[in-house]
């Protein structure tokens, strides 16, 4: 847990014994800037990626998204839809967008040379492959815009306009452009026009969440076609043959009873609403999130943090966890990490942060197999995880999630920093420097020096997770108590070394295993969901746990696990559990029973 993520390009090709020329960008433009001002002023603004470094379990698992994943992708196969069409999946083009997309993140963080390297070539070879009508698909002319050909219009819009904002390359752009334009033309009500909810699957959701970066295309040019298509794609949901996603979420309130219950299409269609929100103002997109966010969070939600059994929402509180019923699909993790991210900046709510970390903790890492990168499609609560490389839409798309970790961290806040989730390292952004020693999630302590970079008070607000049941904050002697579930204000004029000491107590929780494991519960510590790993225990389950077991750090860690946290949990009968944060694990049960 000692990792670092903020790598030096400067130590990276010394240590590669590479010429310092390389370290010249193949492109040279600068960050992109965007021509729209939002309508809606964010509450949150995550610090930039380049002006933070994390170390501990976070930067662990980062860094092993780089090394593991990101820098060894298979180049060839995720382009050769667009070289060769039409591609060997109808979906195959969205894997070099979902590349771009982490990859700039992760570049922004590092500023790893041999990933700048190879995110311009696939980004230049993306481009090429671009036909002079602006059609960037794998089909053939004569399949075009059926099943998942809108849906990669979409990733490549993602992924062109994330690598347009890191090196803010104008040919990025263009060919971006040149997509929007392509659209805009293809579909509509206008005479000649198809119709979008026919051009894709899941009720049309798949093809109308192109919403999303067609937002973004409209902030990056001011182009008002842009806009007024994404007036189109909203409207299209309210056709006869739509997946009627405002209408019916006002009146019925569940995800589960909105179009298909398609799990993935449907929050990416959420994420490019609230998108659209924040151009326009227009709190008739902000609403139907807010209801569905609750719905999920209420009904639909597993205690790791993430959706969808089998790639859908299920009825009220039906939660299956078993390896056969195909457990919170990666791309599902990924899309609800994003959806409380937007959240999260739009508000400043504490409880979109409480979300985000309990994700983060549990359901994103425990996709990543934490030694080579490898990620898993479906990632069960009981059972045997199967992470691979590979190329499928999870495998893309959680090393994105694992890329945003640091906008869930830092950032500014009501004139003030906001810290939100607790590690290790550093943080360089007006109006201070803050360095975070602590090494949660093991321990609640954290102890944060600041160091101002302006004149006169400011606040600092920390988030009180919503698991803690004790909350303290120490400056200068004086004692702070925090509120679960809330931010707790430290305003003051800082001085340099100034020190904020955090006491939380890591609370242990018994939970319900509900609907569906009516006899079971499980164990969260902390943040973290704990399993039961079958390789450090003698028997699969105990005959039945205390009703409120003492749960202790082992005296040491068996020297075959490889984890850096384990747990002794008391049962009535038999010899103490070894227990393991659920990210952790391997071939493990969550739900245990409770008779």
């Amino acid at each position: 847990m000692g990792s670092t993520y903020h790598l030096n390009p400067v130590t990276i090709l010394t240590e590669m014994n590479l010429p310092s020329l390389m370290l010249l960008p193949m492109t040279l433009f600068g960050a992109a800037h965007e021509m729209v001002t939002n309508k809606v002023v964010d509450e949150f603004t995550p610090a930039p990626f380049e002006s933070q470094q994390i170390e501990g379990l976070l930067a662990e698992r980062m860094r092993v998204n780089l090394e593991g994943r990101l820098l060894h992708v298979n180049e060839q196969a995720i382009l050769a839809g667009f070289k060769h069409r039409p591609g060997e999946q109808e979906w195959i083009g969205e894997h070099a967008g979902k590349f771009l997309d982490a990859a700039a993140n992760t570049w922004m963080s590092t500023h790893d040379a041999r990933l700048k390297t190879l995110m311009d070539r696939v980004a230049h070879s993306l481009i090429a492959a671009q036909l002079p009508d602006g059609y960037l698909g794998t089909y053939t002319d004569d399949q075009r815009w059926t099943n998942w050909d809108v849906w990669v219009h979409k990733y490549d819009l993602i992924g062109l306009l994330s690598y347009y904002r890191v090196t803010g390359d104008p040919a990025a752009l263009g060919t971006a452009k040149k997509i929007g334009d392509l659209l805009v033309r293809t579909f509509g009500n206008g005479e000649g026009q198809r119709d979008i909810i026919r051009s894709g699957t899941h009720v049309g959701m798949a093809a109308t969440s192109v919403l999303e970066p067609m937002v973004s295309l409209y902030r990056y040019t001011g182009e008002r076609a842009y806009l007024d298509f994404c007036f189109y794609l909203v409207g299209a949901w309210e056709q006869a043959n739509g997946p009627h996603i405002i209408s019916s979420l006002m009146t019925n309130g569940s995800v589960f009873r909105t179009a298909n219950a398609k799990a993935y299409e449907m929050l990416s269609n959420l994420v490019g609403l609230l998108e659209l929100y924040r151009v326009t103002g227009e709190v008739r997109y902000f609403t139907p999130v807010l209801i569905a966010w609750s719905d999920i969070v209420d009904h639909r939600l597993y205690i790791s943090g993430t959706a969808s059994s089998s790639e859908h929402f299920r009825d009220n509180d039906v939660l299956p966890a078993e390896e056969k019923d195909n457990v919170g699909e990666g791309c599902v993790t990924v899309t609800w990490m994003q959806l409380n991210l937007e959240l999260l900046r739009l508000t400043g709510d504490a409880k979109f942060g409480d979300q985000l970390e309990r994700t983060v903790f549990n359901q994103l890492l425990a996709a990543q197999n934490p030694h080579n990168g490898d990620i898993c499609y479906f990632t069960p609560l009981d059972g045997k995880k199967q992470p691979g490389p590979g190329i499928s839409c999870c495998v893309s798309s959680e090393p994105r999630g694992i890329s945003l970790i640091p906008e869930t961290v830092w950032g500014q806040r009501a004139g003030g920093i906001a810290v939100v989730q607790y590690a290790p390292g550093r943080l360089d952004s007006p109006p201070a420097r803050i360095e975070s020693a602590t090494d949660f999630p093991l321990t609640g302590h954290v102890v944060l020096t600041v160091h101002p970079l302006v004149k006169g008070a400011f606040p600092i607000y920390l988030r009180v997770p919503d698991w803690t049941k004790s909350y303290v904050a120490t400056v200068d002697g004086t004692k702070f108590e925090g509120h679960p579930g809330e931010f707790l204000t430290l305003e003051r004029v800082w001085k340099g070394n100034d020190r904020i000491e955090i006491q939380m107590d890591m609370t242990v929780e018994l939970i319900s295993g509900g609907l569906s494991y009516p006899h079971s519960v499980a164990i969260r510590r902390g943040p973290q969901v704990l399993a039961l790993e079958s390789s450090l225990n003698r028997t699969a389950e105990p005959a039945s746990l205390e009703k409120e077991p003492a749960v202790t750090p082992v005296d040491s860690i068996p020297v075959t696990w490889l984890g850096h946290q384990a747990y002794k949990v008391e049962a009535k009968s038999g010899p103490p559990l070894v227990m393991v944060p659920f990210a952790d694990s391997q071939d493990a049960r969550v739900w245990l029973n409770a008779r």
